[in-house]
């Protein structure tokens, strides 16, 4: 008779805060439906006619409703986002509100709960790498870790902001490298936002163009130095080539160095089964939206580490973390570390 009275108070709680949250939200929801449209015109007419990354913003939009729901903070990317391309003061404080009003409410949902609860699902995709990467960069520059490193490297960086936070005490040097015209906007947000750049080395290049590798020797890159590269959210807009360059430079460096990335289903990417209607939504999604096609997948058919093992093995790299999106007999991607060993 006891386990309806533990089970009820809970019940009851949680019930309360959803109803607070959509109060809230009935208030905020017609203003923050504008913001969404006057966001979406900026993406079309402004930033993807300049060609600035429009999927840059879709990950700091989730990292700013983290931030406003207290459940990761990241005082850095509500900072920058006023300033962003596609933002504006109002735009980014109503995107940031939907935290706001999980935050007051005490209900949170996939885009507001930090660390992920796992399995992930699709709409808490990038929530799971956030919080994947974030351990791993800690890791790999603790100083008592088995190979600290010595210089960051952050591949198509585009709005991420952790070089002013997770990174702010580091004594590794950090480059950020991004296509011109995403670097030129950010490092001009990141003026009006009042964050230093005295720290970073900005680095342009195109990875499909260019060989990157020379860019970031030409401002300073020591080869000859362990070095921790963060790969987040690009793989997939990139031709196979392409990523096997990346992945073969790095299997080239000095040992400890590693690299961590995160990559979607081939399947997925070609609507194959299980993600057949997914897929298709997807890709008519991304070509509408941000017109970048998605080019790169890796297969999640079960075992779905083995896929990864094999791919890091043929650039002379070495799995050494790994956790699938969603669950593993259905994966739609996943992130990953691999390092090169001695």
């Amino acid at each position: 008779m006891s386990a309806p009275h533990t089970t009820w108070p809970t019940v009851s709680n949680r019930l309360m805060r959803l109803l607070i949250f959509i109060f809230i939200e009935f208030w905020l929801f017609p203003w923050q439906v504008l913001a969404a449209i006057a966001y979406t015109a900026k993406v079309w007419w402004k930033t993807n006619p300049a060609k600035i990354s429009g999927t840059a913003s879709e990950i700091s939009n989730i990292r700013l409703i983290l931030h406003t729901a207290g459940t990761r903070p990241d005082q850095p990317t509500a900072r920058l986002s006023p300033h962003l391309p596609a933002h504006g003061t109002v735009i980014a404080w109503l995107l940031g509100s939907f935290g706001l009003a999980s935050r007051w409410s005490g209900w949170h949902f996939s885009w507001t709960e930090f660390p992920v609860t796992l399995p992930s699902v699709f709409n808490s995709m990038i929530g799971h790498r956030t919080g994947f990467f974030d351990r791993v960069l800690a890791e790999a520059i603790d100083p008592k870790g088995r190979h600290p490193v010595k210089q960051i490297v952050i591949l198509g960086a585009g709005w991420d902001t952790r070089a002013w936070g997770l990174l702010a005490d580091t004594d590794a040097r950090i480059f950020e490298v991004d296509m011109p015209p995403t670097q030129s906007a950010k490092r001009a947000a990141l003026e009006g936002a009042g964050l230093p750049t005295d720290r970073i080395t900005f680095v342009e290049t195109d990875f499909a163009t260019k060989t990157w590798i020379q860019a970031i020797v030409e401002r300073g890159f020591d080869q000859a130095l362990p070095t921790f590269f963060l790969w987040e959210g690009v793989t997939m807009y990139l031709p196979s080539e392409a990523v096997d360059a990346v992945l073969d430079e790095v299997g080239r460096l000095a040992p400890g160095s590693r690299i961590a990335f995160d990559f979607l289903s081939h399947e997925l990417l070609h609507a194959k089964p299980p993600f057949e209607k997914l897929g298709k939504l997807l890709k008519r999604g991304m070509k509408l939206y941000s017109n970048e096609p998605l080019l790169y997948g890796i297969s999640t058919e079960p075992p779905v580490r083995e896929h990864v093992e094999r791919i890091a093995a043929a650039h002379g790299l070495e799995l050494a973390d790994y956790e699938p999106f969603g669950p593993e007999d259905e994966a739609f991607g996943g992130v990953t570390v691999a390092i090169r060993r001695s």
